[in-house]
Order: structure tokens, then C-alpha cells, then sequence
């Protein structure tokens, strides 16, 4: 007998749910991961797992409540209804509380696809060695300098999502991912640094080894006699790598929740301009390929292509149904959630800064005076509100049009929206690390200590 599958739970548990008097959605998943670490050259540990859960969220009267459950049967939503029912009387009532209207469909069968790999699962974990002691070997075979290779490691995922709701809803979803990682160590003059790589992708063909293995090594020897710089005023030029911290500040920034909090520098900046002609900031949930790619929002609405900031003017926040309902408007189809445990909540998908059309190499030769940032710590802690932030950068000074010796223990300060508006230069080489991409892009002017 064939297994009752997500959809098929869902459209029980919802014919179950009409028939209690009660508006309710619910978000049933089931997914599974697993992975191979090596630490200096062996096996340090092998991981496998598997999960499902439910999620859900009862509407009376504007009083919303919500209640999760490992498990994903119609049993668990029958006990998770009862759980949320005995919530209502206790809640405070929201107008903009509400559960989306179904909408038409947006139908992709090629992209659809692309969001799952049946190869995924399938290699043995002798082959996944094999490669994993190759991309080792590139590292070490690089340069003398590098003594060991510290980590490296593989990852693949695939889950399931369903959406339902009493008000016509239904939705699914499948998708999966795998991801290759690596870190050595080089040591020379009693210096030493660590350096990492990382690719990710959505089908196993698509994970590129060997560049992780070109990467870690530049990465690891590149800041090897590094020195703090002289204090002054340099163009700072961002390396696709560091630009994913400065990225999900900007992302953060433009959620519908934190501007209503005003919580957000952006708040009230809507039409307005707050970057430079060259800053064009773009979510695409349906872009091919992308690590965060989805038809459907966690609130089972179809996604879209969204242009966030454009030649400098913010056009668009991120809503999900709440959101928006605040505002008298619709949602754009951003909402998210981390699993079955959680609400959602605004927030983007596959997030980047439009390429431009030069070269990298040609913003370097055209940089008199600037450091190349390679690493940077501490964007996560940057001021929300005023956007004064202070950050520790390490990279490569550029002289005169060429990479210069390289600084570490440096300091670069100021606001956010200065920095967004002294953005004079975006390269063509747009590079995605997760769900965030950027290409090099250069700001004009910053103090670095």
C-alpha cells in the first residue's frame, strides 16, 4: 500500500479543518540531510538525519494563534488544533491579521524542476572521499606555504513543503541543495593564516570542486605578511566573498516588519534616493539555480522578480500577508520561515547587487589609492537605525592601479548610507555565496585605520 503522501495529509487535515467552524492554515514538511567531515587529512564524522513537522495557525476574530508538532499526520494537526483553539480567548485581537487569498497560479515546469535533483543521495560516501581527498590535494599542491588542510567537507538537502488553508489554499514544493567546503593553513616567517572556500548549488553536477580548491589556497596564502596600514582616506574596493555580510544588513533594512517598527534607516524612504546611479539591489526568487529559489513564498503565494533599490531609489519593501495588510496593500510574496516551527515573517530570497558591465581587473587599475577587502568582521553590528557602522577589514592595498602588500588589523568606519551613495563602480562578475550575490564594487572614499 503507497505511502499517503504531504498533499494527500493536507487535504485531509484541511476537509477535517472546514468542518470546525474556524479559518486555518497549515504547513506540513518533511525533509532529510546528511554530510561527510574531514579534519587534517580524515574522517571526522559522517551525519544523517531526517525530519518532518506541522505548523499550525487558527484565525478567529483577529486573534491568531499558532501551535508546531514534530510529526506530519492528520492526527498531529487534530492535536495542534486543540492546542491553538484554547490559545484564541487569551490573544489579543489584530485587524491585519489574516490568512492570503488564493491567487492564480504561476506555472513553471522548467523551473520547477531545476529545484530538484533525483541524483542527490544517490553517491556512496567512498566516491564523496575520493573527491573531497582530490580538492585536498589541489590545496596542497598550490603552494609550500600551505601546511595542512584543516576542514573539508560535503552536504546535500531535499525537503518537501505543503501549504494549505481553509480558504482555498494549496500549495507544494520540493527542492534540494549540496554544498563543498574546505579550509587550510599556511605558515611563513612565523606568520600563519587560515583561508576557506565554499560553493554550494542546487544539482550535484553543478558543484564545482575544483574552484573550491583554487580558492581556499589564494584565500590562505593572500594575507600572509600582513600588516596594520597608515591611518588615511582610500577607495575601498569589495570582494564578492565579504560583500554577503553587507548584503544582509541592506536586506534587513528593507523587511516591512522593521520599517514599521522603525527599526530601519530605510523607514520612510520610500521613492526615495539613498545610493548612488550605479546601486541597483534585485531579489529574485525564480532566478535558476539560486540556493534560495521558490515558486511560492511560505505563505503558498507565487513568487516574483522584485527590484528592491534601483539607480539608488528604494522602490520596494519585503511583505508578507500581515505586513502589507497594515498598510492597506498586498503582499509581494516575501514572506518566510526558518521550519514548521516557526511564523512568517518578511524577508528576501536570492538577494544581489546588480552586475555592472566592466571588469574587476579595470576597477583595480583604475584605483590609484584603495584596499582590496577580503575579510571583513563585525557588519553584522552595525546600527539598524542610524546606520553607523565600524568594522574590521583585512585585504590588499591597491597602488597606483596594482595589488599592493597586504594589511590585516584594520579599521574602516562610517554610514551606511554614505557608503551606498559613494558606490562608484559595480563589475560584471556577479558571484552568489548562499542567497546572496554581489560583484566587486569599489566606494569612492572611506576612512581606514
Amino acid at each position: 500500500m503507497a505511502a499517503v503522501t504531504l498533499r494527500e495529509t493536507t487535504e485531509q487535515a484541511l476537509a477535517w479543518l472546514k468542518g470546525q467552524g474556524l479559518e486555518a492554515e497549515v504547513y506540513l514538511s518533511r525533509s532529510e540531510e546528511r554530510g561527510l567531515d574531514r579534519r587534517e587529512g580524515a574522517l571526522d564524522g559522517i551525519q544523517q538525519a531526517a525530519c518532518e513537522g506541522a505548523g499550525l495557525r487558527i484565525l478567529s476574530q483577529g486573534r491568531m494563534g499558532f501551535a508546531c508538532a514534530a510529526g506530519a499526520s492528520l492526527d498531529t494537526v487534530r492535536e495542534l488544533f486543540t492546542q491553538v483553539r484554547a490559545q484564541l480567548p487569551h490573544l489579543e485581537a489584530d485587524p491585519a491579521k489574516a490568512f492570503p487569498d488564493p491567487k492564480p497560479i504561476d506555472t513553471d515546469r522548467e523551473f520547477e524542476g531545476s529545484l530538484w535533483d533525483e541524483t542527490l543521495f544517490s553517491e556512496d560516501w567512498d566516491t564523496v572521499t575520493e573527491k573531497l581527498e582530490r580538492v585536498e590535494a589541489a590545496v596542497l599542491s598550490t603552494d609550500k606555504r600551505i601546511g595542512s588542510v584543516l576542514r573539508a567537507g560535503y552536504s546535500e538537502a531535499r525537503g518537501e513543503v505543503v501549504i494549505g488553508s481553509t480558504r482555498g489554499l494549496l500549495t507544494s514544493e520540493r527542492g534540494g541543495s549540496c554544498s563543498v567546503g574546505v579550509s587550510a593553513l599556511c605558515e611563513q616567517n612565523n606568520d600563519s593564516q587560515v583561508g576557506s572556500a565554499f560553493h554550494s548549488a542546487r544539482r550535484r553536477q553543478d558543484l564545482e570542486w575544483g574552484r573550491i580548491g583554487r580558492e581556499a589556497a589564494q584565500r590562505t596564502t593572500a594575507l600572509l605578511g600582513a600588516s596594520k596600514p597608515s591611518t588615511g582616506r582610500r577607495s575601498v574596493i569589495f570582494d564578492p566573498w565579504v560583500a554577503g555580510e553587507f548584503l544582509d544588513l541592506v536586506s534587513g533594512l528593507l523587511c516591512a516588519d522593521q520599517v514599521q517598527r522603525g527599526k530601519s534607516l530605510l523607514a520612510g524612504k520610500l521613492g526615495q534616493k539613498v545610493g548612488s546611479d550605479v546601486v541597483t539591489f534585485i531579489d529574485d526568487p525564480r532566478r535558476p539555480g539560486g540556493l534560495a529559489s521558490s515558486l511560492y513564498d511560505d505563505e503558498g503565494l507565487s513568487t516574483r522578480r522584485k527590484v528592491m533599490i534601483e539607480s539608488g531609489v528604494v522602490r520596494e519593501y519585503f511583505y508578507d500577508t500581515y505586513t502589507a495588510r497594515r498598510e492597506g496593500r498586498a503582499s509581494n510574496a516575501s514572506a518566510g520561515r526558518g521550519s514548521y516551527r516557526g511564523l512568517p515573517d518578511p524577508g528576501c530570497s536570492n538577494f544581489y547587487l546588480a552586475p555592472g558591465s566592466i571588469k574587476r581587473e579595470a576597477i583595480l587599475s583604475d584605483t590609484r589609492d584603495g584596499l582590496l577587502v577580503l575579510d571583513v568582521m563585525g557588519m553584522h553590528m552595525a546600527d539598524p537605525i542610524s546606520g553607523e557602522f565600524s568594522v574590521g577589514v583585512s585585504g590588499l592595498l591597491v597602488e597606483k592601479g596594482r595589488l599592493g602588500k597586504p594589511v590585516k588589523a584594520a579599521m574602516i568606519s562610517g554610514n551606511l548610507l554614505e557608503l551606498l551613495g559613494r558606490i562608484d563602480a559595480v563589475a560584471d562578475d556577479l558571484t552568489f555565496y548562499g542567497g546572496m550575490g554581489a560583484p566587486t564594487f569599489r566606494v569612492s572614499h572611506m576612512t581606514v585605520a
